[in-house]
């Protein structure tokens, strides 16, 4: 557990500043900017600096029948029920407004530093493929930490004036401060389930149906760019992988939660290895399935995560 003492919160100025969008942000433009802006942003923040909370909202927005048949497709879930969205890809209809967020004056930090080390998100009722939605990105935290920066923001799905889904992503900026030795801690690894192949166009495919086109991704030349040995795995094409196969296994409901930490990365091409296991399924209390996704030979953890399937009487 983390020193309280060793986080510094920075404070957000509040009312929060509201920005209108008027079409979802074009990602080309978006990582353009990004590289310009980059050396002329820091990793770091100042303790007594005081940010805006900003919130950017985009109305009327219809999603892309044929873009979510082929996350299903790349991201292995079944073709049952598709009328209705799958419960991670509402995430990735906020790729190009967290991109808008992080290159835009009223965001501090440089946003080529962040790696996103969190998600969750919680589905009220499920989401069908006709409905016109507004999506909201919200500013919530700024956290200073020993080792660097921790951003967080909300993210939410509104349909007809009621939030259906809501979720938070969180991102590390990693300091230039000097390492601290970490002691390992014993861990127990749930028995494995199922292993999976993850090719080396996976991350390609990826950003074809999600508009998350970060160059470590897509290629090992631009990896290596960014310091990476191979190109990696979308953290979220993992985490989305992963409830396609709980989806099969255990039905997730229309009204459920889960949570995801994410870890080490993974290589492509890779074996992975999932597991999982059910901690508590009572009449009145929600079936909670803790999981996670390892290298299938090293052992290494890619993420750990929860997924609480809410009763529904």
């Amino acid at each position: 557990m983390k020193n309280d003492q060793s986080i510094k919160q920075i404070a957000l100025a509040v009312p929060e500043t509201v920005v209108e969008l008027k079409k979802c942000p074009s990602m080309g433009f978006v990582f353009l900017k990004a590289f310009l802006i980059s050396p002329f942003r820091s990793n770091t923040i100042k303790d007594n600096v005081i940010v805006k909370k900003t919130r950017i909202i985009l109305k009327n927005y219809l999603p892309d029948k044929e873009l979510i048949t082929n996350y299903r497709t790349v991201c292995g879930f079944s073709e049952d029920r598709p009328d209705i969205i799958p419960i991670s890809y509402l995430q990735t209809l906020f790729i190009g407004l967290l991109g808008k967020f992080i290159t835009s004056s009223f965001f501090p930090i440089n946003p080529l530093g962040l790696i996103q080390i969190f998600q969750s998100f919680e589905q009220k009722r499920s989401v069908a493929t006709h409905e016109t939605l507004d999506l909201a990105c919200t500013l919530e935290s700024i956290k200073k930490t020993e080792k660097g920066l921790e951003t967080g923001f909300t993210l939410e799905v509104i349909s007809g004036g009621q939030v259906v889904w809501q979720g938070t992503s969180t991102f590390f900026t990693k300091s230039h401060v000097k390492k601290k030795g970490v002691q390992k801690k014993d861990e127990t690894i749930l028995t494995k389930k199922e292993t999976f192949f993850v090719p080396a166009d996976t991350g390609r495919k990826y950003a074809v149906v999600s508009g998350d086109y970060n160059p470590h991704h897509l290629y090992t030349l631009l990896a290596k760019l960014f310091g990476f040995k191979k190109a990696i795995a979308h953290g979220m094409w993992s985490l989305a992988r992963v409830i396609a196969s709980l989806d099969r296994e255990f039905g997730i409901r229309d009204s459920a939660t889960i949570e995801a930490a994410f870890k080490l990365p993974i290589f492509m091409p890779a074996t992975a290895a999932l597991g999982y296991e059910r901690q508590n399924d009572t009449e009145n209390n929600p079936a909670i399935i803790i999981f996670e996704l390892r290298d299938e030979q090293k052992g290494i953890p890619h993420l750990k995560g929860r997924l609480f399937n809410k009763y529904q009487g």
